[in-house]
């Protein structure tokens, strides 16, 4: 098989199809062979497809929508208004699968466990086939879309293999009570990747900062003629994109030197920090001491 034809858009394109089959197989084997396990397991499925399409989708309108004077970063904040939203939905169904696995923990449903057998072991081998395609991508090492799509599956190869175990054991033990502990166990995986998704899309929206300032503040003043970097505000417009800006005390003879301490410091904040654009105003020591560099604000 030729890795250089496996690009990111087609090994995510791949996966959501392979994912999208396999969460209507798991659904409707779960509700036709009485397995609330395998039906928690559909839903971890189109959590984690739902994940790789916002990603995917997401990054695709931002790049094709360009930045206008009224939108400066064009449609990058879409990606984490799908996620919040997407880690709602997903905590709200995590919530009633556990209650659903409450009530059948007290009052077991028979499973059937040969379809429901079947149905969880071809699940299984779908993530498998999925993981191999990623292993087949130049871009998994680097490119934000296929790491996350990877420990997506990684998740759910965890949870499939649950389930299997857990309806193997139905069979043997005569033990339908372990239908609604699996299910339990996978929600519990459902609930903690929705929590992760809400964290860091408040994050974000909240303007956090995804580096440690005092670092970056340091690794900037050893560039020769900075005196202090200081005013460092550093933010994600999405999960791909930090932007930021900054004051530079400079000790220079000319303007002209300015230019070239500005280019040193994009170079290094982009290269080290990931940061991609950063507005920079210089200043000389006299204006640092009369600008009190302290951000305040009033409502």
């Amino acid at each position: 098989m030729n890795k250089n034809h496996f690009n990111s858009q087609k090994v995510l394109t791949i996966a959501a199809i392979l994912l999208t089959l396999t969460f209507f197989a798991e659904l409707l084997g779960g509700i036709v062979f009485g397995s609330l396990s395998l039906i928690s397991d559909a839903f971890h499925v189109i959590a984690d497809l739902s994940s790789i399409l916002i990603a995917s989708l997401a990054l695709s309108i931002a790049k094709r929508r360009k930045p206008t004077q009224q939108m400066a970063f064009g449609y990058h904040r879409l990606e984490v208004i799908s996620a919040l939203f997407n880690g709602i939905v997903l905590s709200i169904i995590s919530a009633f699968i556990f209650l659903e696995a409450w009530k059948r923990f007290n009052n077991p449903h028979i499973v059937e466990t040969k379809g429901a057998l079947s149905i969880a072991i071809i699940g299984l081998i779908i993530n498998i086939i999925i993981i191999r395609f990623f292993h087949f991508s130049p871009d998994r090492y680097h490119d934000v879309n296929i790491k996350s799509a990877y420990l997506h599956i990684i998740g759910d190869i965890l949870a499939s293999a649950s389930v299997v175990c857990g309806i193997i054991a139905i069979q043997v033990f005569q033990q339908p009570i372990i239908d609604p502990i699996v299910a339990g166990f996978v929600a519990l995986l459902l609930i903690i990747g929705a929590s992760r998704v809400l964290y860091s899309s408040a994050e974000i929206l909240l303007q956090k900062s995804p580096q440690d300032i005092e670092n970056v503040r340091q690794r900037i003043i050893e560039i020769q003629g900075v005196q202090d970097f200081l005013d460092v505000r550093l933010w994600q417009v999405c999960s791909h994109l930090t932007v930021g800006t900054a004051h530079v005390v400079v000790n220079v003879k000319s303007l002209e030197e300015t230019d070239i301490i500005k280019e040193n410091i994009r170079s290094i904040i982009k290269e080290e920090f990931d940061v991609r654009d950063i507005t920079l105003e210089c200043e000389t020591e006299k204006g640092a001491v009369e600008h009190s560099h302290k951000f305040e604000h009033h409502h």
